[in-house]
């Protein structure tokens, strides 16, 4: 049953994980995505209201400048501060001498694991996939060692009998002799696997 079990388990296990995996990323790309939403938003509207140092909810999301014609320089908080210019991947847009910039933070494995440990769904059904995946593995790559050992005992058992039996055909030919065809009969039959 273990053998039949196995292969089951571990592919069940790898989907769940996967699963589990799926859904800790999809909430942690949403709510990034929605804070750079919200960090977009919020500088439009500083645009739009003549600010010239924009305050953004988010700051550790985004950085954007917006350089005009005119050489007035309209920023967001943050960009005076120092950065790690390979934290961000950024993009820029030019029309004319007017030149907008917009910086955005990499996804990050430690902020994602850290997003990932505070989702304790996603990390309940990542677990379990895994462990069904481990378990799996185990029955799959596991021997019956109970069985082998039983078996082992149960042939030496039988060979020794074997022996007894040829030792034995010159007191008693015939019947020691059909004894040991007896006992090759039954051998032959347990290690091809008949009852």
């Amino acid at each position: 049953m273990g053998k039949a079990l196995a292969p089951f388990l571990v592919l069940f296990g790898a989907l769940v994980l996967f699963v589990g995996q799926w859904m800790a990323f999809e909430i942690y790309a949403n709510a990034k995505i929605s804070r750079i939403g919200e960090n977009v938003a919020k500088f439009l509207h500083g645009l739009h209201s003549g600010d010239t140092l924009i305050r953004l909810n988010w700051a550790d999301e985004n950085v954007f400048v917006f350089r005009t014609e005119t050489g007035k320089v309209i920023t967001t908080n943050n960009a005076i501060a120092p950065l790690k210019v390979e934290d961000f991947i950024g993009t820029s847009y030019s029309k004319g001498r007017d030149y907008a910039y917009a910086y955005i933070k990499r996804v990050s494995f430690p902020e994602y694991l850290s997003a990932f440990l505070e989702r304790p769904f996603a990390l309940g059904v990542s677990l379990s996939g895994f462990i069904l995946f481990i378990f799996g593995l185990v029955l799959l790559f596991k021997k019956d060692r109970g069985a082998d050992f039983l078996l082992r005992e149960e042939l030496k058992r039988k060979l020794k009998a074997l022996r007894v039996a040829f030792a034995m055909s010159g007191l008693i030919p015939k019947e020691s002799l059909f004894e040991a065809k007896k006992i090759l009969d039954d051998i032959i039959k347990k290690m091809e696997g008949r009852p």
